[in-house]
Protein backbone atom coordinates (compact mmCIF):
# COMPACT_ATOMS: atom_id res chain seq x y z
CA UNK A 1 0.00 0.00 0.00
CA UNK A 2 1.39 3.28 -0.92
CA UNK A 3 1.50 7.01 0.68
CA UNK A 4 -1.96 7.71 -0.88
CA UNK A 5 -3.76 4.98 0.12
CA UNK A 6 -2.88 4.97 3.66
CA UNK A 7 -3.37 9.08 4.07
CA UNK A 8 -6.26 9.64 6.16
CA UNK A 9 -9.02 11.55 3.66
CA UNK A 10 -10.02 15.32 4.57
CA UNK A 11 -13.26 16.47 3.02
CA UNK A 12 -12.64 20.01 1.05
CA UNK A 13 -13.26 23.04 3.39
CA UNK A 14 -16.46 24.18 1.45
CA UNK A 15 -18.23 19.94 2.17
CA UNK A 16 -16.50 20.27 5.27
CA UNK A 17 -18.75 23.68 5.59
CA UNK A 18 -21.78 22.00 4.45
CA UNK A 19 -21.51 23.21 0.51
CA UNK A 20 -22.73 20.67 -1.75
CA UNK A 21 -21.59 22.29 -5.17
CA UNK A 22 -17.86 22.94 -5.18
CA UNK A 23 -18.15 24.39 -8.85
CA UNK A 24 -19.85 27.57 -9.77
CA UNK A 25 -19.89 28.85 -13.87
CA UNK A 26 -21.55 32.57 -15.18
CA UNK A 27 -21.49 33.44 -17.93
CA UNK A 28 -18.10 34.83 -18.31
CA UNK A 29 -16.73 33.09 -14.93
CA UNK A 30 -15.66 29.87 -13.70
CA UNK A 31 -14.89 29.04 -10.21
CA UNK A 32 -14.07 26.02 -8.45
CA UNK A 33 -12.36 24.29 -5.31
CA UNK A 34 -9.03 22.97 -6.00
CA UNK A 35 -8.74 19.99 -3.53
CA UNK A 36 -5.91 17.59 -2.68
CA UNK A 37 -2.82 20.42 -2.62
CA UNK A 38 -0.16 20.06 -0.43
CA UNK A 39 0.95 23.50 1.13
CA UNK A 40 3.82 24.66 2.97
CA UNK A 41 5.28 27.85 4.14
CA UNK A 42 8.63 28.27 4.74
CA UNK A 43 10.21 31.26 6.74
CA UNK A 44 14.32 32.10 6.77
CA UNK A 45 16.09 34.71 9.27
CA UNK A 46 18.61 34.83 6.72
CA UNK A 47 18.24 34.96 3.11
CA UNK A 48 17.98 31.52 1.02
CA UNK A 49 19.95 31.07 -2.04
CA UNK A 50 17.85 29.96 -5.18
CA UNK A 51 14.46 31.32 -3.51
CA UNK A 52 13.22 34.76 -4.70
CA UNK A 53 13.34 37.88 -2.28
CA UNK A 54 11.22 39.86 -4.36
CA UNK A 55 7.78 39.91 -2.37
CA UNK A 56 4.78 39.17 -4.95
CA UNK A 57 6.78 37.07 -7.18
CA UNK A 58 5.42 33.56 -8.65
CA UNK A 59 7.95 31.00 -9.81
CA UNK A 60 7.40 27.05 -10.88
CA UNK A 61 4.81 25.14 -11.56
CA UNK A 62 4.73 22.40 -9.81
CA UNK A 63 5.14 23.24 -6.95
CA UNK A 64 4.37 27.06 -7.38
CA UNK A 65 6.45 29.18 -5.19
CA UNK A 66 5.09 32.48 -4.27
CA UNK A 67 6.94 35.30 -2.38
CA UNK A 68 4.64 36.47 0.46
CA UNK A 69 7.86 39.02 1.70
CA UNK A 70 11.15 39.13 2.09
CA UNK A 71 12.11 35.27 3.47
CA UNK A 72 8.76 34.26 3.48
CA UNK A 73 7.04 31.83 0.54
CA UNK A 74 4.23 29.59 0.40
CA UNK A 75 4.71 26.85 -1.65
CA UNK A 76 1.66 24.87 -3.29
CA UNK A 77 1.91 21.10 -5.20
CA UNK A 78 -0.80 19.63 -6.80
CA UNK A 79 1.38 16.40 -7.39
CA UNK A 80 3.00 15.98 -4.27
CA UNK A 81 2.00 14.85 -0.67
CA UNK A 82 2.57 16.90 2.21
CA UNK A 83 5.62 15.02 3.28
CA UNK A 84 7.11 15.25 -0.26
CA UNK A 85 6.57 18.63 -0.28
CA UNK A 86 8.48 19.16 3.35
CA UNK A 87 11.31 17.12 1.84
CA UNK A 88 11.28 19.03 -1.14
CA UNK A 89 11.71 22.51 0.95
CA UNK A 90 14.14 21.31 3.00
CA UNK A 91 17.36 21.94 1.31
CA UNK A 92 16.11 25.09 0.18
CA UNK A 93 16.94 26.52 3.76
CA UNK A 94 19.25 26.65 6.10
CA UNK A 95 17.62 24.74 9.07
CA UNK A 96 19.29 26.56 12.10
CA UNK A 97 17.95 29.82 11.01
CA UNK A 98 14.55 28.56 9.16
CA UNK A 99 11.03 26.95 9.77
CA UNK A 100 9.08 25.00 7.06
CA UNK A 101 5.51 23.86 8.91
CA UNK A 102 2.67 21.87 6.62
CA UNK A 103 -0.32 23.73 5.95
CA UNK A 104 -2.43 21.94 3.30
CA UNK A 105 -5.23 21.03 5.55
CA UNK A 106 -5.63 24.34 7.41
CA UNK A 107 -6.13 26.28 4.04
CA UNK A 108 -8.67 26.56 1.00
CA UNK A 109 -8.11 27.47 -2.71
CA UNK A 110 -10.47 28.55 -5.26
CA UNK A 111 -9.58 29.12 -8.66
CA UNK A 112 -11.14 31.68 -10.81
CA UNK A 113 -10.92 32.29 -14.43
CA UNK A 114 -13.02 33.74 -16.96
CA UNK A 115 -13.09 37.12 -19.10
CA UNK A 116 -14.93 38.36 -15.73
CA UNK A 117 -12.68 36.89 -13.45
CA UNK A 118 -10.59 40.33 -13.11
CA UNK A 119 -13.78 42.38 -12.48
CA UNK A 120 -15.06 40.23 -9.56
CA UNK A 121 -11.24 40.48 -8.22
CA UNK A 122 -11.50 44.29 -8.80
CA UNK A 123 -14.89 44.57 -6.59
CA UNK A 124 -13.76 42.68 -3.34
CA UNK A 125 -10.41 44.52 -3.13
CA UNK A 126 -8.75 47.44 -4.03
CA UNK A 127 -6.15 46.17 -6.44
CA UNK A 128 -6.67 46.58 -9.92
CA UNK A 129 -6.58 43.26 -11.45
CA UNK A 130 -7.66 44.08 -15.19
CA UNK A 131 -3.86 45.63 -15.56
CA UNK A 132 -2.29 43.18 -13.71
CA UNK A 133 -3.13 40.67 -15.91
CA UNK A 134 -0.49 41.92 -18.27
CA UNK A 135 2.21 41.21 -16.21
CA UNK A 136 3.69 37.85 -15.68
CA UNK A 137 2.72 35.15 -12.96
CA UNK A 138 2.55 36.96 -9.59
CA UNK A 139 0.90 36.99 -6.49
CA UNK A 140 -0.43 39.86 -3.95
CA UNK A 141 -2.09 39.39 -0.48
CA UNK A 142 -5.44 41.97 -0.29
CA UNK A 143 -8.65 41.54 2.04
CA UNK A 144 -11.90 40.61 0.77
CA UNK A 145 -14.70 40.95 2.82
CA UNK A 146 -12.83 41.48 5.88
CA UNK A 147 -10.75 38.03 4.82
CA UNK A 148 -7.21 37.91 4.08
CA UNK A 149 -6.67 36.28 0.72
CA UNK A 150 -3.57 35.80 -1.21
CA UNK A 151 -4.12 35.95 -5.04
CA UNK A 152 -2.03 34.83 -7.24
CA UNK A 153 -1.90 34.76 -10.77
CA UNK A 154 -0.26 32.23 -12.90
CA UNK A 155 0.23 29.85 -15.51
CA UNK A 156 -1.95 26.37 -15.72
CA UNK A 157 -0.14 23.76 -18.14
CA UNK A 158 1.18 26.27 -20.22
CA UNK A 159 -2.50 27.15 -21.30
CA UNK A 160 -4.11 29.89 -19.58
CA UNK A 161 -3.76 32.22 -16.68
CA UNK A 162 -5.87 31.52 -13.54
CA UNK A 163 -6.69 33.49 -10.59
CA UNK A 164 -5.87 31.35 -7.66
CA UNK A 165 -7.49 32.37 -4.47
CA UNK A 166 -5.54 30.86 -1.04
CA UNK A 167 -7.31 31.68 2.19
CA UNK A 168 -8.13 29.94 5.72
CA UNK A 169 -9.81 27.00 5.59
CA UNK A 170 -12.85 28.46 8.28
CA UNK A 171 -13.62 31.38 6.02
CA UNK A 172 -14.59 28.84 2.68
CA UNK A 173 -18.69 28.93 2.91
CA UNK A 174 -18.36 32.56 3.50
CA UNK A 175 -15.70 33.62 0.88
CA UNK A 176 -17.39 31.38 -1.48
CA UNK A 177 -20.70 32.57 -1.37
CA UNK A 178 -19.51 36.44 -1.53
CA UNK A 179 -17.79 35.05 -5.13
CA UNK A 180 -21.12 33.59 -6.30
CA UNK A 181 -23.31 36.22 -5.00
CA UNK A 182 -20.82 39.08 -6.47
CA UNK A 183 -20.61 37.69 -10.26
CA UNK A 184 -24.07 38.89 -11.74
CA UNK A 185 -22.32 42.55 -11.43
CA UNK A 186 -18.84 41.28 -12.33
CA UNK A 187 -20.34 39.61 -15.64
CA UNK A 188 -22.07 43.24 -17.07
CA UNK A 189 -19.24 44.87 -16.33
CA UNK A 190 -17.31 42.33 -18.40
CA UNK A 191 -19.74 42.15 -20.85
CA UNK A 192 -20.00 46.09 -20.90
CA UNK A 193 -16.56 47.02 -20.55
CA UNK A 194 -14.28 43.78 -22.06
CA UNK A 195 -11.17 42.57 -20.70
CA UNK A 196 -7.77 44.50 -20.06
CA UNK A 197 -6.43 46.84 -22.42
Amino acid sequence: MNDIQTMPRVKSALKQAGVTTTEFNSRTIELSELTGLAIARLSSLDSAPGLSSQTGQCTGTDPVLLCLRPKEWLLISASMQPDQLLSHAEPMLKPEVSAISDHSHGMAVFRLQGKGAPWLLSKLSGLDYLSSQSAKAHCAQTLMGHIGVLVAYHQVDEGSFVFDLVLDRSFARFFWELLVESSAHADELAEDYGGAA
